[in-house]
């Protein structure tokens, strides 16, 4: 049996903006990413204290109005759905999946991932392993609400591109430098 090893490169976060804005054409591509989690803050002994890191594969490129009508047109639904501006910031000029909040002067990775994606994430508690379940009723409660009308939705996400660690992309791994 052949192992295919990729070839790794250290960039720095301006290069990979670059490299994200390069994108024309939607793609699997596979994200280690270090964040910490939302939680609530009141009597909270884990807030600001913990770390999640989550490896999987995501999907970037897409447009999410497009992902959306064709979706509904499999389901036998009339494609009408129009997006919303996103809320997180604007796509740069030219890209398909890098948004950038003006505000905040951050960049964001805009993706989408699927019951396939097999996303895995470990947490960290002041550098020592811990167990979802231990803190999992202070994190903030995501909002299930859909204006899509079909059954199976397409939900985008963003993260802050100064979260990525690693991310592979045309069969290359990049690895992330602060």
């Amino acid at each position: 049996m052949t192992t295919l090893v990729k070839e790794r490169i250290r960039i720095k976060h301006n290069e990979l903006i670059s490299l994200l804005s390069q994108v024309e054409r939607p793609t699997f591509t596979h994200i280690v990413s270090l964040t910490q989690p939302k939680m609530n803050k009141t009597n909270n002994p884990y807030f600001d204290k913990v770390n999640k890191t989550s490896k999987g594969n995501y999907f970037i490129g897409g447009s999410y109005e497009d992902m959306v009508n064709n979706r509904m047109v499999k389901e036998g639904i009339e494609p009408t759905f129009e997006s919303k501006e996103c809320s997180v910031g604007s796509h740069l000029e030219g890209t398909k999946c890098v948004l950038f909040n003006e505000k905040l002067n951050k960049h964001y990775l805009q993706y989408f991932i699927f019951p396939t994606s097999n996303i895995k994430s470990e947490f960290e508690f002041e550098g020592n392993s811990i167990d979802k379940q231990i803190f999992e009723s202070y994190l903030v409660k995501k909002s299930e609400t859909s204006r899509q009308p079909q059954e199976n939705k397409h939900l985008p996400s963003t993260l802050t591109t100064t979260n990525i660690k690693e991310i592979s992309l045309n069969g290359v791994v990049y690895v992330v430098e602060d």
